[in-house]
Order: structure tokens, then C-alpha cells, then sequence
């Protein structure tokens, strides 16, 4: 009666026929953590930031020293300016942007984690170290004294 093969059969759910396949579940979008070591990132450029600020408070400080008493006689200024914290103070903030550039590469590598903190500690601290670079460029660029300027008077003396 029937000229279909018998082996022949309806089709079933399966991946060949996917008109036939089940409805995809709907699943909640994962709330994800933010990164850990981009959060460090972040508040070591902070705090590096701060202590730039108060480096600058403190050679401003040694400036209106030394014209106001026109002198920098080791002594005086040490006691009166606290010029030796400078260089801890300096080295401890550079370190810190040195130390928050590669914590921040390590946030942004982390899978599975917000890059927020990460990105934006990555750049101040890459700005930072830029910065530095460029004043210690600009700062080896002037001549040190008016020999390398006008070395046609000097050696008419």
C-alpha cells in the first residue's frame, strides 16, 4: 500500500536537523570580579602621584629657601627644609610606578576579571614613567654652562 522505504523515518532532534532542535537556555550574563592586581595598579599610581606632589612641595620649599637666604649650606638647609627625605622620596615613588606598571600588565593578562582598575593604573603609571623620562631628557639637553653655548668667547679670554 505504502511505496515509502520502511527504512526511512521521521527525522529526530538531533544536530543534522537543527529546524528540529531543542530551544537554547537562557542563561544569566556572569557578574565578574574586578581584578585584584589592576586594583593595586591603580592605587600605586595614586600613591606614587602623591608622592611626586609632596617632592614638589619640598623642593619648592628648598627654592624659596635658598632665595630668601641666599645660601645652601648643608647644615641650614637639612634642618630647616628636610632636603634629605628628597631622594627617598623620589626613588620610593618611581619605584612604585615601576612596580604598578608590571602588576598592572599582570591585571590586564588575568582572564575572567574586569580590566577597569588594570587599564587605568597601566596608563598613569606609563605616563609617569614617560613624564620622567622626558625631564630627565630635557634636563641632560641643557648645556651646563655657556662654554657649550658660546665656545668662541671662552677661548678668547
Amino acid at each position: 500500500m505504502s511505496n515509502q522505504d520502511p527504512n526511512l523515518q521521521k527525522p529526530v532532534a538531533s544536530e543534522e536537523h537543527p529546524v528540529f532542535s531543542e530551544a537554547p537556555v537562557f542563561q544569566p550574563p556572569v557578574k565578574l570580579k574586578h581584578s585584584g592586581p589592576g586594583i593595586a595598579s591603580f592605587i600605586m599610581s595614586l600613591v606614587s602621584l602623591i608622592g611626586y606632589i609632596i617632592l614638589a612641595v619640598m623642593v619648592i620649599n628648598l627654592l624659596a629657601h635658598f632665595s630668601q637666604y641666599q645660601t645652601l649650606d648643608p647644615e641650614v638647609v637639612l634642618q630647616q627644609t628636610g632636603a634629605v627625605l628628597l631622594p627617598f622620596v623620589f626613588l620610593g615613588s618611581l619605584l612604585l610606578n615601576c612596580a604598578g606598571l608590571v602588576v598592572g600588565i599582570i591585571g590586564i593578562a588575568l582572564k575572567n576579571r574586569k580590566k577597569a582598575f588594570a587599564i587605568a593604573g597601566l596608563i598613569i603609571n606609563v605616563f609617569i614613567i614617560l613624564g620622567f623620562i622626558a625631564l630627565l631628557a630635557m634636563g641632560l639637553a641643557v648645556p651646563s654652562n655657556t662654554a657649550d653655548i658660546y665656545p668662541s668667547s671662552v677661548q678668547s679670554l
